[in-house]
């Protein structure tokens, strides 16, 4: 990609001379990867044509501070250093850039490529000291926000016990919450949309090398049909029975719709998906005024074990599917950053409760 620098003249090294050209596009041949478009002013013929990568930061800060005070003595007092360091820093930056920068006489005076450099020089330096501090206040949980992709179980029963904890610890974070399914809940933490993803565990899990992968909870999973419905006179149920009747089922890319639909083919039993939706909600206004029934985690049958229009049913010993596993996922560098380490810690300690009650 061009590194495009609003010059107007430029002095191409040719033979170890520098010739004045018009601006046109120009491949540096000690920099191959550097395509240098130049155009602006004549008097800033040469000066970003031979700048190097190298140039440390110190050397930045010694020049704006000989720059500032206009005296090599009081830079060194504002540096914290000594003044043979600063002179030092000075030469080589120059020589990075391979043009004079100070006059040295009675004290220190811009040369015109050095009122040029200062003001590149102090937006350079604005940046670094702007981003030092973005990256400290990151480093101690000062974020803006924290995003999370949570399937809608977890979003409506396990997070909200988890915010007095957090929001006392991190008052200031603003927590972005999504509902979604563990497949795409796992395709945002991929892509860097989200910082941490709750969702189902199972076999068909994706794992990443740059993954944590924190095991919360398991719940069983259990059966809701409508009161008035013909299996509720039944407990525990079978999978025989189960295959008679018509399942409100979660779309592609739920988690609980494999499980659902690996235990019946492990059964040699057909299935019978006939109405897909996303939220446990709405599974529970269908059921409740239809014959159909449907699988859900524990979790999501809260309110439902208490609705007199609703039944809830287990299978068989034996005969019960898998528990549903609930994995907390992010990534190691995020890992570290003081917020999520804090909604995991809580996460650990609702977990138990979670656990406790199943």
């Amino acid at each position: 990609m061009p590194l495009v620098l609003q010059l107007g003249y430029t002095a191409v090294n040719i033979a170890t001379e520098w010739v004045l050209q018009p601006a046109k596009l120009y491949k540096s041949e000690q920099y191959p990867e550097w395509e240098l478009l130049i155009m602006g002013d004549p008097l800033e013929k040469c000066l970003w044509h031979r700048i190097k990568a190298a140039m440390r930061l110190d050397q930045l800060q010694s020049f704006l501070a000989v720059a500032e005070t206009g005296s090599f003595h009081a830079a060194a007092r504002r540096c914290g250093v000594s003044q043979s360091t600063i002179t030092r820093q000075i030469q080589a930056l120059e020589r990075d850039l391979g043009i004079q920068l100070l006059h040295r006489f009675s004290g220190a005076k811009l040369t015109v490529a050095g009122d040029l450099f200062v003001r590149r020089a102090r937006k350079i330096w604005q940046e670094w000291q702007a981003a030092s501090a973005e990256l400290k206040a990151l480093q101690n949980g000062e974020q803006g926000e924290l995003c999370i992709a949570a399937i809608h179980s977890v979003c409506r029963h396990f997070l909200p016990t988890l915010l007095p904890g957090f929001y006392e610890a991190f008052p200031q974070v603003q927590l972005r919450i999504t509902a979604l399914g563990s497949d795409r809940a796992l395709k945002v933490l991929k892509d860097g949309l989200v910082d941490l993803a709750i969702v189902m565990g199972e076999r068909h899990l994706l794992k990443r090398p740059e993954w944590v992968i924190e095991p919360l909870y398991a719940e069983p999973v259990r059966v809701l049909m409508a009161a008035q419905h013909p299996l509720a006179r039944q407990n525990p149920l079978t999978w025989e029975s189960l295959a008679t009747y018509p399942h409100v089922v979660f779309k592609d890319g739920y988690g609980m719709r494999r499980l659902v639909a690996e235990e019946f083919k492990r059964r040699g039993l057909p299935w019978r998906p006939t109405l897909e939706l996303n939220t446990p909600e709405a599974f529970i206004a269908v059921i409740r005024t239809s014959e159909m029934v449907t699988l859900l985690p524990r979790s999501a049958l809260k309110e439902a074990s208490a609705d007199p229009t609703l039944a809830v049913r287990d299978l068989a010993p034996g005969e019960a599917p898998p528990p549903r596993q609930v994995l907390f996922i992010t990534t190691r560098d995020r890992l570290n950053l003081p917020p999520v380490a804090q909604l995991l810690n809580l996460s650990h300690r609702q977990a138990v409760h979670e656990s406790c009650v199943s």
